[in-house]
Formats: structure tokens, C-alpha cells, sequence
């Protein structure tokens, strides 16, 4: 776990080693209630798609 986000070949490494990779926006969801298993299906899929980057960008500067 990490409250930052990991890089393409961490996260590409823990995809392929069986490794959750819960990095910044997964442990909010986690935190409000998503099971860790269901997590398991977001692992390695990176910071989201454009619209969830460009939101990310707009709050957060």
C-alpha cells in the first residue's frame, strides 16, 4: 500500500507476481468500505482512465 501512486513496471511486476498494489486512490475506496478482495480487480490498471486524471488534476492542481 501506498498514499502515492506506483510506477507502469511496479505495477505491471505486482500484476504479475499475485502482488495487491493498493496505491492512493484504491486505499479510498477501501477506506469507505470496498473490500480489499474486490480491489484485486483494479490491480495494475494504474491511475485511472483520462476523465478520472483530468478530475484529478482540476482538484488537485
Amino acid at each position: 500500500m501506498a498514499t502515492t501512486y506506483f510506477s507502469g513496471p511496479a505495477e505491471r511486476f505486482a500484476a504479475e507476481n499475485d502482488i495487491l498494489a493498493v496505491h492512493r486512490d484504491h486505499f479510498g475506496l477501501w477506506n469507505n468500505g470496498a473490500s480489499l478482495p474486490s480491489l484485486s480487480a483494479v490491480n495494475g490498471l494504474g491511475q485511472g482512465d483520462r476523465r478520472h486524471r483530468e478530475r484529478w488534476k482540476e482538484t488537485y492542481g
